[in-house]
């Protein structure tokens, strides 16, 4: 409860804070059981001007291995994501925008155990229950009082739900920016191949951004979202989730830009206690290069702040360009 503030309360300082053009990592958590629902990923603050669009690619590649057993129940998730995220931007009015994702969504045992478990030797990180799992093998598994209630253990790939999200300024200037955006996520996807939730789910978002001095720039966004009766975990999903962030970016070189940033969202279940249904939190380092040519590339890592709650390891690459 505590984080949930924290973390509540520095995506509000954000918003209300002084000016800026700071602009959040475009990943968010990539959590097997998450990733399908209806939680927004970083929404801007500034909208496109009129005449501008925008468009971005983004991949994000994750490894989770997390297993929990007691008395009453047995979680086992083991496997890897590899999301490929097109976006569009363009504006509908002088104060409207409309964005639209189109993301594919990949689902298998993967290939980077290997490095995950040398990333953590690298940096002095816990590998939780990583070491009593097979490598590079998908298993997708929740027990609980002896019924099978969730399995998957075959690769599975495919368009996923398709959020489609209209935007209002309302506020902008030199130094800084707040936008409000209402996102419907359609039900596109699949959720026995955990590429969309079953159901069609509606979030409220504001986002902001404010510029601290010359070269540092702090963002935030919070976000409420109501989420349609889906297919995974039925009878233990929740009706009703929120997410936030924070971050702060600050101009090392010129067109370089080196950015850190905090993800944090409210469990998508109510199930018996364990880590993947209660609130995550995820920790992100990211740089940018932006070219004469309008091109940005960014290149991040994230990690699973709350053990077990989220991936243990995220790597996300991005280019977005104006036009």
């Amino acid at each position: 409860m505590i984080r949930r503030w924290l973390a509540a309360l520095s995506a509000i300082g954000a918003l209300c804070a002084p000016a800026a053009h700071g602009d959040a990592l475009l990943t968010r958590n990539q959590g097997l059981l998450v990733a399908p629902y209806g939680l927004p990923g970083a929404l801007p603050s500034r909208l496109p001007a009129d005449g501008e669009s925008r468009v971005a690619a983004t991949l994000n590649w994750a490894n989770a291995a997390a297993v929990e057993t007691t008395d009453r129940y047995d979680l086992t998730i083991d496997g890897e994501i590899r999301e490929l995220r097109f976006r569009f931007e363009r504006p509908v009015g002088p104060e409207f925008a409309v964005l639209v994702e189109l993301p594919w969504r990949e689902v298998s045992g993967g290939s980077l155990d290997g490095v995950v478990e040398d990333w953590h030797d690298l940096f002095g990180l816990p590998d939780g229950s990583r070491r009593e799992l097979p490598r590079n093998e998908l298993l997708v598994q929740y027990q609980q009082d002896g019924a099978l209630l969730l399995r998957a253990d075959r690769d599975s790939s495919g368009i996923a739900d398709i959020p489609v999200a209209l935007g209002y300024q309302l506020a902008a200037s030199d130094r800084h920016a707040l936008a409000a955006w209402l996102t419907v996520k359609l039900p596109v996807g699949d959720a026995e191949a955990f590429t969309g939730s079953g159901a069609a789910d509606v979030a409220l978002s504001l986002s902001g951004q404010t510029q601290l001095a010359d070269r540092w720039q702090l963002f935030g966004q919070v976000d409420a979202a109501w989420l349609g009766q889906g297919d995974l975990l039925p009878e233990q999903q929740e009706a009703f989730a929120w997410a936030g962030l924070a971050g702060l970016s600050w101009n090392a070189w010129r067109t370089m830009d080196l950015t850190v940033q905090l993800h944090a969202n409210s469990g998508v279940f109510d199930v018996v206690a364990t880590d993947f249904a209660g609130d995550a939190v995820v920790l992100s380092f990211g740089a940018s290069y932006r070219t004469s040519g309008g091109w940005r590339f960014e290149l991040a890592a994230s990690e699973d702040a709350d053990i077990k709650a989220s991936p243990d390891a995220v790597f996300n690459f991005a280019v977005r360009r104006s036009f």
